[in-house]
């Protein structure tokens, strides 16, 4: 396996911060791009001992102002992975209560911060054959949501369509572009929206899940770190499903 550089946007999430963690312990460099500086400072410096790490503080849903961050770390650093983890939304919001300002904050987390990350990255991996971009979508991007609403379930099916496009205008590059749709994980923030519910609530979440828990962080990583090794070359455009039964 050859050590490459992998870019991070959201590194400092829970899902992304585990694959990170895997990343160095496969050997790569990394990039971690998160606006939460504490918490990707911490991760970096957690970090540091196994591999070289370069923190990069940024918010991704200020689209001219990450270009230019991504750009920078394009030019020093020429990253042949990405991971796309910025977007999450633990808000049930029936269709009759949505504004259109859910839609806008949505599309913008999810869609076009994920477009922006690849516009800038992937022109660099073509020139160099060598890529692996990997999207977050969600459970509810492939069919509806108990846990959500219907501006994010929106928003992850378009990045699951995009993914595709973007994943057949690159083929044969040598850049593969694949999406993983995550059901319910017990990263802190999720779990933290569970114990908020009571018991009753608890029990019907539980009740609507096959294998009747929530996956672990640990579950949620391994086919991510598959989708960013040298073996996913012959994948691209699809949607690996880590959902517990929940979506088949």
């Amino acid at each position: 396996m050859t050590a490459r550089t992998a870019l991070l946007i959201g590194a400092a999430g829970g899902i992304l911060s585990e694959t990170a963690r895997g990343l160095a312990e496969e050997g790569h460099s990394l990039v971690l791009f998160d606006r939460n500086e504490d918490a990707v400072r911490r991760l970096a410096d957690e970090l540091a001992p196994r591999t070289k790490v370069e923190v990069v503080v940024g918010d991704i849903t200020d689209i001219p102002a990450a270009e230019r961050l991504l750009t920078s770390v394009v030019e020093r650093h020429a990253p042949s992975i990405l991971v796309n983890g910025v977007g999450g939304d633990t808000r049930v919001i029936g269709y009759a209560d949505l504004e259109r300002g859910h839609f806008e904050e949505t599309y913008l987390e999810n869609v076009v911060s994920t477009w922006i990350a690849i516009k800038v990255c992937a022109p660099r991996m073509v020139r160099d054959g060598y890529g692996r971009i990997v999207n977050f979508a969600s459970a509810g991007g492939r069919t509806y949501s108990h846990f959500n609403n219907a501006a994010y379930v929106g928003a992850k099916a378009a990045v699951i369509g995009m993914t595709k496009q973007m994943g057949y205008e690159l083929a044969g590059t040598g850049v593969v572009v694949n999406v993983v749709a995550h059901g319910p994980i017990a990263t802190e923030r999720v779990a933290r929206a569970f114990e908020l519910r009571d018991e009753e609530s608890k029990k019907a979440v539980l009740s609507r899940l096959p294998m009747g828990r929530y996956g672990t962080v640990t579950e949620a990583v391994g086919s991510v770190l598959h989708l960013c090794s040298e073996s996913a070359g012959y994948s691209t455009g699809s949607v690996i499903d880590i959902n517990g039964g929940l979506y088949m």
